[in-house]
């Protein structure tokens, strides 16, 4: 059964839907969700790149609003190019047990890290 737009706009569980406007907690507009992928959506930011956030900075969502933890001068620094590794392909966050990956998967992961570090480093020197 497809869901209305209306039970989406109410739903209570907090992800971000496509279209949904991205609000800071400071109540500043940061543009609108434009993909989802498992835990993290791209923000269409207006007059900027897009970016992506993780779910963790949602702090609610109603009415085709989702409203972040972050006020809007933090928003980019949080942000990534691409969407973050998921929890459950995370070793260090695997749960219980032993979690053991492929040298391919270790290698991308490894990749994905050094990107997200050099972002987050060019980020910063271009704040001071």
């Amino acid at each position: 059964m497809a869901t209305s737009q209306t039970e989406q706009d109410t739903r209570q569980d907090g992800r971000p839907s496509i279209g949904d406007r991205v609000v800071a907690a400071d109540g500043q507009d940061c543009g609108a969700v434009k993909e989802v992928r498992g835990g993290y959506f791209a923000v269409d930011a207006p007059m900027a790149r897009d970016y992506w956030l993780s779910e963790a900075y949602v702090t609610s969502r109603s009415a085709g609003r989702v409203v972040l933890s972050l006020p809007k001068d933090e928003v980019a620094q949080h942000g990534l190019e691409a969407p973050g590794l998921e929890p459950t392909s995370d070793p260090d966050r695997a749960g219980p047990g032993d979690a053991v990956i492929s040298d391919a998967e270790a290698l991308a992961t490894r990749e994905r890290m050094e990107r997200e570090l050099a972002e987050q480093r060019r980020r910063m020197a271009a704040n001071r």
